[in-house]
């Protein structure tokens, strides 16, 4: 059964008008136009290790207990679920979450293991993945540990209000009765209205709900269950409405596992332990055109934060004791239609193995949104 939890709530409304604020994200005021660059990257940083708001007061903040992270078993349904309650009639500039890893009791238990946050959309009934982070290798640490990243979270605005359920994920095994890991989350309201409000959502892929792999990750390379299956990351198709005028996509993209397997277009190329800790890419391919740009799947640690175990390895797109690499595309919607379609194609790569659920298959957890903006 879910484990159900009424969250203590502290919400502070401020009045007064906030002006728009430097050391943002910032928005793009041109589009591009070139039929192979619908797709953009965005210069965006995933998260911040210092507050971006500082000298600003938020206009209201809403606050979790520490929740205490352990292993509360596979699928959606045994995710850790809880509430809060978020002003109701209110509109903002933007909405950062405080997110601090810390522990309970002794301090943190001692492995990396992934933690991923949803927030249920009202609109539509579906899940979205506010934030996926990483626990760090705890044992070094005491009592008094604790890490604060701060995560722009203004584009799910409309989904943080009133009564709102969350589910938690952590994967896990390492709790002990006197050492947890646990996060605590103060989300933070700038602002009065925003200057690009998304009227639309929408999910490419969702691997939690999907996976193939045990893991809530789709297997990579492994015969038969191609991770570019239709039912995997194949091609979707969107109708956008017609006052959508451009969109963000958000891909959220981990690497996991010890695979020896082989990419079969790397000339020479010795693995180094996909997916965990090998490089990779995607190409974005809109209405079957591939963009210009692809997407690295990779991340460089040497500035991580001392800590036990293999903290300073590069690994796919995170570190221990960080939250994601995640990346940001600004598409421009086709000038002649309202349809869409979005297909993200990874290097060719054939696994060790022949189960999908085998120890060590690489494997990535995959989440990609969609968010509409209005004129």
């Amino acid at each position: 059964m879910t484990a159900m939890k009424r969250i203590t709530v502290a919400c502070v409304v401020l009045a007064g008008c906030i002006t728009m604020f430097s050391g943002c994200r910032k928005d793009k005021t041109e589009v591009p136009r070139d039929p192979d660059s619908l797709a953009v990257k965005e210069d965006r940083k995933p998260f911040h290790t210092s507050d971006p708001m500082t000298g600003k007061t938020p206009a209201a903040t809403v606050s979790s207990d520490k929740l205490k992270l352990h292993f509360f078993g596979w699928g959606e349904d045994k995710d850790f679920t809880f509430h809060l309650t978020f002003p109701k009639d209110k509109e903002y500039e933007r909405v950062f979450v405080t997110y601090t890893m810390t522990s309970v009791l002794e301090g943190p238990s001692s492995w990396d293991n992934t933690t991923m946050l949803f927030v249920r959309n009202k609109a539509d009934g579906q899940w979205y993945e506010l934030t996926r982070a990483f626990t760090p290798y705890g044992n070094s640490f005491g009592s008094d540990w604790y890490k604060t990243f701060w995560i722009d979270v203004s584009e799910y605005a409309s989904m943080l209000k009133g009564d709102t359920e969350f589910r938690l994920y952590y994967g896990g095994f390492d709790a002990t009765d006197t050492r947890s890991h646990a996060v605590k989350l103060d989300f933070k309201f700038y602002g009065e209205k925003p200057s690009k409000k998304v009227i639309w959502t929408a999910k490419v892929y969702d691997s939690s709900r999907d996976g193939n792999s045990g893991y809530r990750a789709w297997s990579y390379g492994v015969k038969g269950h191609d991770i570019e299956d239709s039912s995997r990351m194949g091609k979707r198709e969107f109708t956008l409405p017609a006052e959508v005028k451009s969109v963000l996509m958000k891909v959220s993209v981990s690497g996991h596992g010890h695979d020896l397997g082989r990419f079969t277009e790397r000339t020479g190329y010795v693995t180094k332990n996909a997916a965990e800790f090998d490089e990779n890419t995607y190409t974005v391919v809109i209405n079957g055109t591939p963009q210009k740009t692809t997407g690295r799947i990779f991340y460089s640690n040497r500035n991580n934060y001392p800590q036990a175990g293999t903290y300073y390895y590069d690994r796919a797109n995170w570190a221990p004791g960080n939250p994601l690499n995640v990346q940001y595309w600004t598409i421009t919607p086709p000038a002649d239609s309202r349809q869409l379609s979005i297909d993200l194609n990874l290097e060719k790569f054939e696994s060790q193995f022949d189960d999908p659920k085998a120890e060590g298959c690489a494997q990535y957890i995959v989440e990609v949104d969609l968010f509409g903006y209005g004129k």
